[in-house]
């Protein structure tokens, strides 16, 4: 606007001007009451909304029956119907947890 040699006022609405700012503030403030000089009306108070918890996200998968396989990730592999084998004595029914052989003091199964 300055390059067209346009004047800025010609274009701001009166309310933004500082004289339309001083008038609105020339007054004095008058001071406001306090809520106990209040006239009493009769109205009940208006109280806020009781605060409800907010539900959860919901579930992605849908949910399994009772009777429905459980099904494995990828990763995991079944030790369903396999035979447990001992790593230290080789034999079978038993892990080296409970082996007789390799410690003295493991648990009888």
């Amino acid at each position: 606007m300055y390059h067209l040699g346009l004047q800025l006022d010609d274009y701001l609405l009166k309310c933004y001007h500082i004289e339309t700012y001083k008038k609105a503030y020339s007054f004095l403030m008058q001071l406001i009451n306090r809520p106990h000089d209040w006239a009493k009306t009769g109205i009940k108070l208006v109280l806020p909304l009781i605060k409800r918890k907010m539900h959860e996200r919901p579930k992605k998968n849908r949910r399994i029956a009772k009777d429905e396989p459980k099904k494995l990730k990828p990763s995991h592999l079944s030790s369903k119907g396999l035979l447990m084998t001992c790593t230290q004595c080789g034999q079978h029914g038993h892990n080296k947890r409970f082996c007789i052989k390799g410690n003295g003091h493991a648990k009888q199964v």
